[in-house]
């Protein structure tokens, strides 16, 4: 999955292009099946295929892991200042599906670079209501909330600062920065990573700003962000 380009610069003094929000990911992974298939130097099911991060200081491993704790993984902020909203997505009941239409779209996605010369972590949550591939003005895509959070160079557990994006709908206001969150990583092996994230960041409109307090949770094989069934989304 790619995340959303973005090309916005604001006040001169933060920037953030593509290629900090936009990552090519060099491999498919937790590709479901019901047979055994490599996994880094182990084999296992596809879907309990993914990263051991426990390491710090160190790249991710592909991995197995020991069960399947996709159920488990939540992102959940608060944001306050110019826009104040909270989210959950653990208040919306698990329900996997592959849709673009009425989703939620959450957890963590590590992207691990063919050159092996580093790793990215992003955090996502998004409410979609339509993705649209085709620039149609009668069709455009629609989202309510939607949060990125990127470490670009991420070397397991420890401490970094990260760029982010807020949308607040996908016709409201924009919120971006570069290196304008901090974000404390700790993996544990039997439970992948969790932490939690600071941000504050500027609106598109001078004078405008939000500040937001999140937390998040992926486990060892949910190192892509899980689509689930959007209960109550706009009709």
């Amino acid at each position: 999955m790619k995340l959303t380009a973005l090309a916005l610069c604001l006040f001169a003094t933060a920037c953030v292009t593509g290629e900090d929000l936009d990552f090519p990911q060099s491999k498919p992974i937790n590709t479901d099946g019901k047979t055994d298939a490599v996994c880094g130097s182990q084999s296992c099911l596809p879907a309990l295929c993914g990263y051991d991060c426990t390491t710090k200081g160190e790249q991710c491993t592909e991995a197995c892991a020991a069960s399947d704790g996709r159920a488990s993984t939540f992102v959940a902020a608060s944001v306050s200042g110019s826009v104040s909203s909270s989210f959950d997505s653990r208040s919306n009941p698990y329900m996997p599906v592959f849709s673009l239409d009425k989703v939620i779209v959450y957890g963590c996605a590590v992207w691990d670079y063919s050159d092996q010369s580093h790793d990215s972590l992003a955090i996502n949550y998004e409410e979609l209501i339509h993705a649209s591939f085709a620039v149609d003005p009668d069709d455009p895509t629609r989202t309510k909330r939607n949060l990125t959070v990127v470490i670009p160079t991420f070397t397991g557990p420890g401490s970094y600062k990260a760029n982010a994006r807020f949308l607040e709908s996908s016709e409201g206001m924009t919120f971006v920065g570069r290196e304008l969150c901090t974000i404390d990583v700790a993996a544990d092996a039997m439970t992948g990573l969790t932490g939690s994230f600071r941000c504050s960041l500027p609106g598109q409109v001078g004078g405008v700003s939000i500040l937001i307090d999140g937390k998040f949770g992926c486990s060892e094989n949910s190192m892509q962000p899980i689509f689930s069934a959007w209960a109550d989304a706009p009709r």
